[in-house]
């Protein structure tokens, strides 16, 4: 069992996950050695994976480390306890003995913000929507420590955070590390690369991550992210090996593909690859909504290696998203399927 701090408590600003919340926290409390917790399901099916209460306890100690959280500071809730990384926001807090300010689990949940909080937990989407309002910035501005999860920030949000000088710690794990195992300084005075928490170490075999963290499991956990290895505690990210497109034998990124696309159009799109007698295959842009009309190849020359020029686009409504609001590509893509791909010139 984990037992919590005597001063940790909670304050509902929503009813929305009060009974959620007060069924995790007996779990937390009871004498089952594990608790369980689903994956995200952006690279494959969703499943169940469970982990001890120890090593959730040595997890959450590392980021209370890492942010130095005292007792009786606060922290916000704005994500839901059915995934991993709203149950550690609950644990953190537990074992701090933070006071927990439980918020709606929605895209605008930085609005309702009314004092000052020492450590926050967005996902992009709603760090995005926070930076489109007065309210939004303002309690960005006033929290000590922001860490965003869950997907990618793009370079148009990153800009934005280096406008508004503001912060924030993006984090790299997943459900089997039992949130994040790294973290990277993002937006103002930012870095391009993930350090490791103390006790976790990296190494790779063809670019691709492989994460020793023996205080959690026993053996070397081997992922499908591409990385430049910088050192044994930290890397620069590449991108999903299972994304990867292949044209010519020249290997691209969407992930790095699009962040570069953000610097010219402000549209959202996603790069996936389609088949080509030629090359194997070509990049085609999906764009959410309505393509930028000014799309050519001259303007991707400027940015873009040659291999990395998209050749065709298309476009969609919605993009596809798991059951926690992540970017589904693959689904995505399949969208497409009777879709007009039209050729860029």
């Amino acid at each position: 069992m984990i037992v919590p701090h005597p001063n940790f408590s909670i304050v509902y600003h929503s009813n929305e996950q009060r009974k959620e919340i007060e069924d995790f926290i007996r779990k937390v409390e009871g004498h089952t050695p594990t608790l369980q917790f689903k994956t995200s399901g952006s690279t494959g099916e969703p499943k169940y994976i469970q982990h001890s209460k120890s090593a959730i306890e040595i997890s959450a100690n590392k980021t209370i480390g890492y942010f130095q959280l005292k007792e009786n500071e606060s922290a916000a809730l704005c994500l839901s306890v059915k995934h991993i990384a709203g149950a550690m926001m609950v644990i953190r807090s537990m074992i701090a003995g933070l006071t927990l300010h439980v918020l709606p689990v929605s895209k605008t949940a930085v609005e309702f913000i009314e004092a000052k909080m020492n450590f926050l937990a967005l996902v992009p989407m709603q760090l995005q929507h926070a930076l489109k309002s007065p309210t939004g910035i303002s309690n960005l501005k006033k929290s000590e420590h922001i860490l965003i999860g869950g997907a990618p920030i793009s370079t148009l949000l990153n800009q934005k955070l280096i406008n508004e000088k503001i912060s924030v710690y993006h984090s790299y794990g997943m459900t089997e590390t039992i949130t994040h195992i790294a973290l990277k300084k993002t937006g103002y005075q930012g870095n391009d690369y993930y350090k490791t928490l103390e006790g976790i170490s990296i190494s790779d075999e063809n670019d691709v991550l492989h994460i020793d963290y023996p205080e959690i499991i026993n053996k070397k956990i081997i992922t499908n992210d591409r990385i430049e290895l910088l050192s044994n505690s930290s890397f620069r990210w590449l991108g999903r090996v299972d994304f990867v497109i292949n044209s010519a034998g020249y290997k691209i990124s969407p992930e790095i593909l699009e962040e570069k696309i953000n610097t010219i159009f402000k549209s959202e799109c996603i790069a996936i690859g389609i088949e080509d007698d030629t090359f194997g295959e070509v990049i085609g842009l999906i764009f959410k909504g309505k393509a930028p009309e000014n799309i050519n190849k001259k303007r991707f020359s400027k940015i873009l290696h040659p291999y990395e020029i998209p050749k065709l686009f298309t476009e969609l409504e919605t993009f596809a998203t798991t059951q926690n609001g992540k970017l589904d590509r693959k689904k995505t893509a399949l969208k497409t399927k009777d879709c007009v791909w039209k050729k860029i010139l």
